[in-house]
């Protein structure tokens, strides 16, 4: 949502020196897919640099602290799980090499 390609080349160079993120996701069965809750410019500056993100698992979390519109929140996982889930169809699929 708040993606710019000047500030996925800052992160790309970056990346570059430190290798792979590691990127906050939840688990989603029904689509088969991690979906992130974080990091939009850090999985596509790894997709380009043809590295694969270290996902650190919140599925089992009961809440999470996030940025919302530049605000640091608490949100509940499950509720965030469904927000998710709901826009999965309309999301971009980025893939990884394992």
């Amino acid at each position: 949502k708040h993606y710019t390609p000047k500030h996925l080349e800052e992160v790309k160079a970056i990346m570059a020196r430190r290798g792979a993120p590691v990127i906050r996701a939840i688990w989603n069965e029904c689509h088969g897919v991690w979906m992130a809750i974080e990091g939009c410019h850090r999985i596509r500056a790894a997709q380009e640099l043809g590295l694969t993100p270290i996902i650190k698992d919140i599925s089992r979390q009961k809440r999470v602290r996030m940025q919302v519109d530049g605000e640091n929140v608490r949100v509940s996982v499950r509720r965030l799980a469904e927000e998710l889930q709901d826009e999965a169809p309309r999301a971009e699929l980025i893939t990884f090499r394992p």
